[in-house]
């Protein structure tokens, strides 16, 4: 795979504790330099990376009901309403996992759709939503109720897992890619470190991966096949 490949199928995150206006500046200039397909930042960040990346090629995503997906859904439509008035184009939303888990389907897939009514009626631009599905939690069966689940409730993509619960693994994203329609995408995110990784993920269905090593991949890839 060459450098400029792998930069297109990455989401560039930036969501650990502590980031300074110094580290998405830093972010945001290392997605720019290298033309990924994203980045991901808090909320509170997303007005300054879409001010920062306005004209170029990356877009700007940030994360609704991060980690946990446990919020009100009049909360996560509240979050996802400012965000794009903010300037983001991509929502990782985290679905609410504890009620799939509890026999709740019904109630999860409402609370995405509120999501995503609220993204299709809060711009005329397309905004991409992403549902996290917290794989790793789920078993087989479970998944591929998941992916039913956000597909039904309008998702654009599914992603694999906040990383919270573990890493993402070539055998849940073959599963939602066989399960999923053609025209929903699916994420690969947690614990993609190397460009190996990345590229074993994609060889098993994803579109994209999320990884906050992007940029150090992508460099890495570049050394030999830029």
């Amino acid at each position: 795979m060459r450098a400029r490949e792998l930069a297109k199928s990455c989401d560039f995150t930036l969501l650990r504790a502590g980031v300074t206006s110094d580290d998405l500046a830093a972010h945001c200039a290392a997605a720019a330099r290298l033309h990924v397909a994203s980045v991901i930042v808090p909320p509170s960040m997303v007005r300054s990376a879409a001010e920062t990346l306005k004209g170029g090629d990356v877009k700007v995503g940030t994360v609704v009901s991060y980690p946990f997906g446990t919020d009100e859904t009049a909360s996560k439509v509240a979050v996802t309403r400012a965000a794009i008035t903010a300037g983001a184009r991509e929502l990782d939303v985290v679905m609410n996992v504890s009620a799939l888990l509890s026999g709740r389907p019904g109630m999860a897939r409402a609370d995405l759709g509120a999501v995503v009514d609220a993204a299709r009626d809060s711009t005329s631009a397309h905004v991409m939503v992403r549902a996290v599905v917290e794989a790793p939690l789920l078993g087989e069966r479970l998944l591929r109720r998941a992916c039913q689940v956000a597909s039904i409730a309008g998702a654009d993509f599914v992603v694999t897992a906040t990383g919270l619960s573990g890493a993402a693994r070539p055998q849940d994203v073959e599963v939602m890619r066989n399960c999923l329609a053609a025209d929903v995408g699916v994420v690969a995110a947690g614990g993609v470190d190397t460009v190996e990784q990345a590229i074993m993920l994609l060889d098993a269905g994803a579109q994209r991966v999320a990884t906050a090593s992007a940029a150090n991949m992508v460099d890495a890839l570049m050394g030999v096949a830029a």
